[in-house]
């Protein structure tokens, strides 16, 4: 009779606990929130057809948690959600971040896959609507996509000529040291370290331990931000370099910004060489965005002067004009860009004209 009580009361015990460990999670939201964005849109261009895209919708979670007194651990996971297939990750599987790291009076060190200090620092003002492909400047060509901001990443070869893409926006397996905001000045350093597939010889037998680096720095006076940042990747063959600066203004409702980049990639376009060429690209861009109660509007304009040693030379430019409608949850907004015709004829890309939805939870 006592043991089959005290099973009864066991029983009643683990029903308990299953029921409040729930209820005490949910109630600790530093230590774990979900959030997502789903972002749907349709696009018309200058070559015909109404095409249906995701505006790389997302879901994630993240948290922290003092583990020292003053230190804080923290995390961050986030993977694609793409609505157009209904699919989850997409086909490599691969997250958009994936992170843990430290906080404290120190600053902060972050491990993993994140964003860049060159995104964070330089480049994340002037990314006129963010996760619009054209809106970093970037157009879609048979030998693959190439931007020329930060969307994307910087493509090489190694020593044994082993082709490699490291992403300049969200780099992996990168570690990263964050300073205190120090009176309005900050700075930021990440490396970029290897795993085990970038080559250091010609035979293949040894490899790289560092890829690359990004170092970043700004200052915050008054409502002015300016920045600057380096990203390199010195394990490729070649220069494959971005120096980026960034003068940005916020006050009240309206913001103002102009950056300037310098950039060496490889790229593949027609009239380099066919096996891939480095070049030297300059981009200057400068934006403007107002606020008139829910209502944004945005403008940028940018120009890109491209340079080869085989000596295609290209002058192009872009300009984007946005109007946004904020609602609590999220946004409808209405986006028209429009490429001058050198950039059509050598970078094949398109006028477009796009309207689309964004709920955030």
């Amino acid at each position: 009779m006592i043991g089959e009580i005290n099973m009864k009361l066991s029983t009643k015990l683990a029903i308990a606990a299953a029921l409040i460990v729930p209820t005490m999670a949910q109630a600790n939201n530093d230590l774990f929130n979900w959030y997502g964005s789903i972002r749907v849109q349709l696009e018309d261009t200058n070559k015909g057809g109404i095409e249906y895209k995701d505006n790389y919708s997302r879901l994630g979670a993240y948290g922290s948690a003092e583990i020292l007194d003053g230190v804080k651990a923290t995390y961050n996971f986030e993977f694609r959600l793409f609505t157009d297939d209904g699919s989850f990750a997409g086909n490599d599987q691969r997250a958009r971040l994936a992170n843990v790291g430290l906080e404290g009076d120190f600053g902060s060190v972050l491990i993993g896959k994140q964003y860049s200090p060159a995104w964070n620092f330089t480049d994340n003002a002037i990314d006129i609507f963010s996760d619009i492909d054209e809106s970093a400047g970037c157009t879609h060509e048979a030998a693959g996509v190439i931007c020329h901001t930060s969307r994307y990443g910087l493509f090489g070869k190694d020593a044994q000529g082993n082709g490699h893409y490291i992403e300049y926006l969200r780099p992996d397996r990168a570690v990263t040291y964050t300073t205190p905001d120090m009176s309005g000045f900050q700075m930021s350093a990440m490396a970029i370290l290897n795993n085990g597939d970038v080559k250091s010889d010609a035979a293949g037998t040894e490899n790289e331990n560092l890829v690359g680096y990004n170092v970043a720095a700004k200052y915050v006076v008054n409502d002015f931000t300016v920045s600057a940042s380096r990203f390199e990747v010195t394990a490729f063959e070649g220069d494959h370099v971005v120096d980026s600066f960034q003068l940005a203004y916020n006050h009240g409702n309206v913001s103002l910004a102009a950056h300037y980049q310098d950039s060496s990639d490889l790229r593949f376009y027609e009239g380099l060489n066919p096996s891939g060429e480095i070049v030297d690209e300059n981009v200057y861009e400068i934006y403007g965005g107002y606020k008139m109660d829910n209502i944004q509007f945005q403008a940028k304009y940018a120009w890109v002067s491209m340079d080869s040693v085989s000596g295609l030379t290209v002058d192009s430019s872009q300009i984007i004009l946005d109007a946004i409608y904020n609602h609590k949850l999220g946004s409808f907004y209405v986006e028209y860009s429009a490429w001058s015709d050198e950039a059509e004829d050598v970078y094949e890309a398109e006028d477009k004209f796009l309207v689309g939805y964004k709920l955030n939870f």
